[in-house]
């Protein structure tokens, strides 16, 4: 009995542990340019269609406000919205958000520089449920800089960051 109880502890720790975990080598891919490592740790295709969803539906919100604000030219701007925006979001979300760019994201590059982790980016990190983690993420120097949610998700045996919580237009 003590035994199994010494096991369940184990693998309970373990299970609490591993997102946490998963964080720390996402930092040493990020301070060690490794790209293979990075896109292990995450799904990028995942993560570019969770971000595109995001964007097109806060671009339409907002066309959606502003066409109600000012009915002739709003609807006008809400028209070319619905046309040009889904295209325009998803070729700048597909080109962006690589580990190529993330890698040279300039906030990485001088991380890496100066050889400082991104622990200090992590705001809040906890489980959403058995099989989510999120990760609230801001920049410690800039303390009116939107909230960035980062979404893990339990995939077989290894987490992955799957999605990202975008802050409301207005904040960007």
């Amino acid at each position: 009995m003590r035994r199994l109880f010494l096991l369940l502890l184990i693998l309970a720790v373990a299970y609490l542990g591993y997102p946490f975990l998963t964080l720390y080598w996402i930092d040493k891919a990020l301070m060690n340019n490794d790209k293979a490592s990075l896109e292990q740790l995450v799904d990028f295709p995942k993560l570019r269609s969770d971000i595109q969803a995001d964007a097109k539906g806060q671009v339409m919100a907002k066309a959606g406000q502003i066409a109600e604000k000012r009915p002739i030219l709003g609807a006008f701007g809400e028209v070319l919205s619905q046309l040009f925006a889904p295209d325009l979001v998803d070729s700048t979300v597909e080109s962006l958000v690589t580990p190529e760019r993330l890698l040279e994201a300039p906030v990485v590059v001088e991380h890496r520089r100066q050889g400082e982790g991104f622990a200090d980016f992590v705001k809040w990190a906890f489980f959403s449920s058995p099989t989510t983690f999120t990760v609230d993420l801001k920049d410690p120097d800039k303390p009116d800089s939107p909230t960035v949610g980062t979404v893990m998700a339990l995939e077989g045996l290894r987490w992955r960051v799957v999605g990202a919580n975008l802050p409301p237009l207005q904040d960007l």
